[in-house]
């Protein structure tokens, strides 16, 4: 009997490199930055003045930068298996359609209880996608607010 609408599962031994790498200080800083770049370039753009798109310019390089390191931790060639800078990649999409759950390792299910009950999680439509970190705190990682940022610069 299908319960909660599990149906399928998945073992993907790539994945357990890919999670060491997630998990790494060095990918969650990178990519924290690069999402609160992001979101001050947004931003920056409606500035027209010289000095503010020379910083628009230098933040791009800067964003560039940060996309070519995320990417080279997983495969200096390719990158990760499941995503392509920010788009999941066409194996991550067959994956995700056609497995309800995903694991490294049959055993990944002995860390569960046997009566445990996986619940499938809401995938957000566009529209309705959360926040991302450059818009919910811009000074969380001590990244400086956009007034200040133009300042550094």
């Amino acid at each position: 009997m299908v319960r909660h609408g599990w149906r399928t599962g998945a073992i993907v031994p790539e994945l357990e490199p890919e999670i060491r790498i997630i998990n790494s200080e060095q990918y969650m800083h990178s990519l924290t930055w690069q999402q609160a770049l992001t979101g001050l370039l947004e931003r920056m753009q409606m500035h027209q003045d010289a000095e503010s798109k020379q910083v628009l310019l230098e933040w791009l390089q800067e964003r560039q930068e940060l996309r070519a390191l995320t990417k080279n931790l997983f495969n200096p060639q390719f990158g990760s298996i499941f995503r392509t800078f920010h788009n999941p990649t066409y194996f991550s999409r067959r994956l995700v359609r056609f497995s309800d759950i995903y694991m490294s390792s049959i055993s990944c299910l002995l860390n569960y209880d046997i009566n445990f009950t996986f619940y499938p999680r809401r995938t957000p439509l566009q529209h309705e996608a959360p926040l991302w970190m450059d818009q919910l705190c811009t000074g969380c990682m001590k990244t400086p607010f956009l007034d200040e940022m133009v300042q550094i610069r």
